[in-house]
């Protein structure tokens, strides 16, 4: 029996910055913050110019596995910054969004904030890190076993392909299977890495049905909101159809060229659609969590 909607779930992240839009401007706010200092520590930093190769690289990946390492290993500085602070970011924003969900009166008064429960979600968050790229190894080594067996028997790109497809819905599988780690952490007080798994015991179908409710939700909401920018820059820059991509791709040369009107837009429009996003992809955890819980109260 299922114990929780996942319709519910899904739009929980919607309900919440529909109804409570104080909250919805204070983490707006957070984000304004947290998009505002990082261009200005990168320029202090001299990392300026890491930053247009990251999104240079980015847009255009190379196919050459040596150059794609030699790539990174010479924006290693950059990761150095920006991994760190996308981990607190992170940690801060879903525990605001947990609070919100499973203590709506404490959220209001302590929205965003730093603690013991932040920290904590960095370290499962850091564990969690750890144990995908133990599996994805370990899943390359088996798949390799695979193809190479399948490959003596004449059977190679069929084998590959089918493992493939079983390597995604596996990963898809464990991910759903862990994915109330973080909400566990936070609510009770302690790093639970592996006890979603018996939580999400014989749920996997409703909480994946609700993670991609979400997703399609939010893509929706990002792509509407998306069009409306690009409607707002062409109209201020008086129909000038490149302003929009100029804006797209910020000018890192200086800091002047950097903050221009329309990426000073840009930056506001992108706090608001994150401090959405972040709502509605950590609150169905939460719900999912609180559902389960006063499920078994009731046994």
């Amino acid at each position: 029996m299922t114990v929780f909607s996942a319709t519910d779930a899904a739009f929980e992240g919607f309900r919440l910055t529909w109804e409570k839009p104080r909250t919805l401007l204070i983490w707006t706010g957070f984000f304004l913050a947290v998009n505002l200092l990082m261009p200005l520590a990168l320029f202090g930093l001299g990392l300026n110019t890491q930053m247009a190769a990251l999104e240079e690289a980015s847009r255009n990946p190379s196919p050459d596995p040596d150059v794609a390492f030699e790539s990174m290993a010479a924006l290693a500085p950059l990761y150095a910054i920006l991994l760190p602070v996308g981990l607190v970011v992170q940690a801060m924003i879903a525990a605001a969004v947990f609070r919100l969900v499973l203590d709506p009166e404490d959220s209001r008064v302590h929205p965003v904030q730093f603690g013991a429960e932040e920290a904590r979600l960095i370290v499962l968050a850091l564990a969690y890190t750890l144990l995908f790229l133990v599996a994805v190894v370990a899943a390359a080594l088996v798949g390799g076993m695979i193809a190479g067996i399948a490959a003596a028997a004449g059977a190679g790109a069929f084998v590959g392909i089918l493992a493939s497809f079983s390597l995604m819905a596996g990963l898809v599988y464990v991910a759903v299977r862990m994915s109330l780690g973080p909400v566990i952490t936070f609510s009770e007080g302690r790093i639970a890495v592996f006890d979603s798994w018996a939580m999400t015991r014989n749920l996997v179908w409703p909480i994946l049905g609700a993670y991609v409710l979400a997703v399609i939700a939010v893509v929706i909401f990002y792509l509407l909101s998306l069009l409306l920018a690009a409607a707002l820059a062409t109209l201020l820059s008086g129909g000038d159809l490149g302003a929009l991509g100029r804006v797209m791709n910020p000018d890192m040369t200086s800091l002047q060229a950097f903050f221009s009107p329309g990426q000073v837009l840009m930056i506001l429009f992108g706090s608001l659609t994150s401090a959405v996003f972040n709502a509605v992809m950590s609150a169905p955890a939460a719900v999912i969590y609180r559902e389960i819980r006063a499920q078994d109260a009731l046994r």
